[in-house]
């Protein structure tokens, strides 16, 4: 396996074709000007972001802490670390992007203010975590240019961390009404989010396994660490389908195939080598087990989206604009104890304020299933709640596409879609702090030329990829495991807004970015010694 394309590598005859790709390259010798002890510093740091990047311990161990830490082993590298990403395109597309964030703050604050209530320090916080996003990415990309072999390591303890999460924030006294869809355990992170994360670390830990399947170890360590890998996936998978998180289950169902089909169609339509049906057949059969293991919780979340289709069109109507009042009066409202569980503790109100209104409390251990009364002839609680929950939804949506209409090229300000769904006074029993939609939340907050910005960013990094495949420093499969992580987080944050607003959603983009990165300068360097 090339040791600069982590992942599942390709059969031979790929593989001889990848060489072919890359023969006009010499891959780099490591610089000689980084002393020993920085190398290692910067490496604690990197390990430290990967491990904590999908947890949430509290503010001691913070992922974002590594990052501080790559940014002073950095200016203690000289000038050499900058000049070579001050000639990356995407870190000058970071660069644009966060001056284009501090114009929109000032913009938003004082030229046509969106809301007196925020101010520019409030916005430009809030702004922040996109510029932290972007310039983090270019810190640990730069470090990880150096050590390329550290990338696969960097992906195994981001799969370790967040297991270690859930076992130890698993509600174990609450197992049975978890395993029955009651509960759904919150891992101190929102829901949506602690699904999501679960996908892209269970998708990690099987690329993980099939890279060791193809790696010559000796038998009885390769034994160990793929059963420990199906172990990991299988730990994942559980915490998957444990959040109850319907979009990141449709992410996780819809990004896998679509990664296997472009994989075979990459590798001219030969499917897979014979070498690989081993570990995919482990997976297909763990997979198999724990969904019929877990079918109650499969029936609880999709039945009630079954039973929405029968009764929407009579229980909850559309809703446009004028008559969002009569459509509060249609769904009844939830108990004041809904979605709390006795005896826990209540998360402070600033923290309710950023959670994700799958469940806002997110330093609560456990919340069963929000409860409503009355509930109508025909339909159960579990339906009642759903149906309102899609209903709300849809009003966002359509609050989100006003909104934008009104300001469509510099939006309204990333600290302001709170006030406004806090203005249109929808009846959702809990607050909404966004649009549960993250593209529409971007087009909102910073308009159409802070979205066309960010989407510049995204297509530049992709660029990396690419271009680092066509040298040859990355494999077909190396480039589709990146393929599966992105894809999941794509199409999870079309029912959610889950991109920036928290460090343990941000920090994993940040590492995945940052590989995309270390490879583009890994590419220009042996270009530029060839």
């Amino acid at each position: 396996m090339n040791d600069y394309a982590p992942g599942i590598p390709q059969s031979g005859e790929a593989g001889s074709r990848t060489r072919r790709r890359g023969a006009r390259l010499r891959l780099p010798d490591l610089p000689l000007d980084v002393p020993g002890w920085l190398m290692r510093l910067a490496m604690a740091a990197m390990a430290f972001m990967a491990f904590f990047s999908m947890t949430n311990f509290g503010w001691q161990l913070r992922p974002e802490h590594g990052g501080y830490m790559l940014l002073v082993a950095l200016l203690m590298a000289g000038v050499r670390p900058w000049r070579e990403l001050a000639a990356q395109p995407a870190a000058q597309a970071v660069l644009v992007f966060s001056g284009f964030l501090v114009l929109q703050a000032a913009y938003v604050t004082w030229v046509e203010p969106a809301d007196p209530a925020w101010g520019f320090p409030e916005q430009l916080t809030t702004a922040s975590k996109l510029v932290r996003l972007g310039a983090f990415s270019c810190f640990l990309g730069w470090w990880l240019s150096l050590v390329p072999r550290a990338i696969p390591y960097l992906f195994v303890l981001m799969v370790l961390g967040l297991l270690s999460s859930v076992l130890i924030f698993m509600p174990w006294t609450d197992l049975a009404a978890v395993i029955d869809g009651q509960l759904r355990p919150s891992f101190r992170i929102p829901e949506n989010l602690a699904g999501q994360l679960a996908a892209v670390a269970g998708w990690l830990a099987v690329c993980m396994m099939a890279a060791l399947w193809f790696r010559r170890p000796t038998r009885e360590r390769r034994a160990t660490l793929i059963a420990g890998f199906l172990v990991a996936y299988l730990g994942c998978l559980c915490a998957l389908l444990i959040s109850q998180s319907r979009g990141a289950w449709l992410a996780f169902a819809v990004t896998l195939p679509i990664v296997a089909v472009g994989l075979w169609w990459m590798r001219g339509g030969r499917g897979f080598s014979t070498k690989a049906w081993p570990p995919l057949l482990m997976v297909v059969v763990t997979t198999a087990v724990l969904l019929f293991g877990g079918r109650d919780i499969l029936s609880v979340r999709l039945s009630t989206a079954t039973r929405l289709l029968d009764v929407e069109s009579t229980t909850v109507p559309a809703v446009d604009a004028p008559a969002q009042a009569k459509q509060a009066s249609l769904v009844p409202a939830p108990s004041p104890a809904a979605g709390k569980v006795v005896g826990a503790p209540s998360a402070p109100p600033a923290e309710q304020a950023i959670a994700s209104t799958a469940n806002e409390a997110i330093q609560a251990p456990v919340k069963p299933v929000a409860q409503v009364a009355p509930t109508p002839p025909g339909l159960a609680q579990s339906d009642v709640v759903a149906i309102k929950a899609v209903s709300v939804r849809m009003q966002l949506y359509e609050l989100g596409m006003e909104k934008w209409h009104e300001r469509p090229w510099l939006g309204w300000g990333m600290r302001t879609t709170h006030t406004l769904i806090e203005k249109a006074r929808f009846d959702t029993g809990v607050p909404h702090v966004h649009l549960h939609n993250a593209y529409l939340d971007t087009l909102v907050g910073i308009g159409l030329v802070g979205a066309t910005l960010l989407m510049l960013v995204f297509a530049l990094l992709m660029r990396e990829l690419v271009l680092a495949w066509r040298a040859g420093l990355l494999t077909t499969a190396t480039l589709w495991v990146f393929g599966g992580c992105f894809g999941i987080v794509l199409v999870a944050n079309a029912f959610d807004s889950l991109l920036w607003r928290f460090e343990y959603s941000r920090a994993p983009l940040e590492i995945l970015f940052g590989c995309c990165i270390a490879y583009g300068l890994i590419r220009r360097r042996a270009t530029a010694k060839s």
